[in-house]
């Protein structure tokens, strides 16, 4: 079985495989940055393409070394995030636990948050979504998280971790395997160990410029994608992982150990970082072709039926038109939303706008 961490996870699904031929765009390589106009527009807008997947941790002059980023952004009145960042910024800034945000997360009411906050309740009662497999959460009789573990001093850091920083105090009576999936669930934890994505960087950069900020969907909006049934229940349902192997996948996911994320994913990263938009589709379609059974992927069983990537932007086109159509803004998705033919930009461009890269 092939190793797999945390940040590999989340790379896959913040950026996955589009179709999308840079021979489509007007330069051999468009960039993240594009200018939308036309249409009656009163005003040009912005779409910025984002890397929020994988472990590494974006600095200010990584994301605003990108050419118009800047001038961009000082033009400006508001900027559209995917979903409300507010939570992933205090977890970034230390201001959050963990326990915090995986409450706030699953939209719970304010006095379960307070209790949360406070360790009146655990994170092993939030109420999860896949509850037909909670039998299979259960640890087995007899078996202990001590044994699961090569050293004393592995266990003790997972103790630590689950019993401290995620305030569960009974966390054994679940599988390794039961964490693993709960941390993946949520993107934004890794903002607490110092893992900046872009959208972060632009959001706190648009927090200190004044900008008002936006966002395309609700908190609760956004986590629903992962409920639907566009991706089965059967994505994160490892029936046969040993408990042994269940531990170290655990153990690496707290770490975020970004020397455990392989080669295409650090290729993602390599890309994005160069602004490289062809050679970013070509590491996505390499992968795309050797995972049939990506999650992202458009269903070949169902005729017509969407991917994630592109039932979120049908969902978030009206919300985009709307406000291009009030005012200057900048809209900051996944960069893999942008791409194919039913990616915002072959969409704003059927549409009738303008849309042209920033170079």
């Amino acid at each position: 079985m092939k190793k797999m961490s945390l940040p590999i996870i989340l790379a896959v699904a913040a950026i996955t495989a589009t179709s999308y031929n840079c021979s489509d765009s007007k330069t051999d390589n468009p960039g993240w940055l594009w200018e939308i106009s036309g249409n009656g527009l009163a005003q040009k807008s912005y779409l910025f393409g984002t890397c929020h997947g994988g472990g590494h941790s974006f600095t200010h002059e990584e994301i605003f070394g990108f050419e118009g980023v800047n001038e961009a952004l000082s033009n400006v009145k508001t900027v559209y995030f995917e979903t409300d960042l507010t939570v992933a910024n205090r977890l970034a800034t230390k201001e959050m636990s963990i326990a915090e945000y995986l409450g706030c997360d699953k939209d719970m009411e304010k006095e379960d948050l307070n209790r949360l906050a406070a360790k009146e309740m655990s994170i092993a009662e939030i109420p999860r979504w896949d509850k037909d497999t909670e039998k299979e959460d259960l640890m087995p009789e007899g078996v202990t998280y001590e044994s699961l573990f090569d050293s004393v001093a592995q266990y003790q850091e997972v103790h630590q971790f689950l019993s401290q920083k995620m305030g569960v105090a009974e966390y054994w009576k679940r599988t390794p395997k039961y964490w693993f999936d709960l941390l993946s669930e949520y993107n934004s934890t890794k903002m607490y160990y110092g893992i900046r994505t872009a959208d972060v960087v632009l959001y706190q950069e648009a927090i200190k410029r004044g900008i008002e900020i936006g966002q395309l969907e609700s908190a609760l909006q956004h986590v629903q994608w992962e409920k639907g049934p566009i991706i089965p229940k059967t994505r994160r349902q490892r029936p046969n992982i040993p408990l042994k192997y269940q531990a170290w996948m655990l153990y690496v996911g707290i770490h975020n150990n970004n020397d455990e994320i392989p080669e295409w994913v650090k290729g993602i990263e390599t890309a994005y970082l160069e602004n490289d938009t062809c050679s970013l589709y070509d590491v996505l379609e390499n992968h795309a072709k050797n995972d049939p059974d990506n999650p992202m992927m458009p269903n070949p069983l169902i005729p017509d039926s969407l991917s994630l990537t592109q039932a979120m932007n049908q969902a978030w086109f009206p919300v985009i038109e709307q406000n291009i159509a009030k005012g200057s803004c900048m809209v900051a998705v996944g960069a893999r939303h942008l791409l194919g033919n039913k990616g915002l930009i072959a969409m704003l461009r059927r549409k009738g706008y303008t849309v042209e890269a920033v170079k």
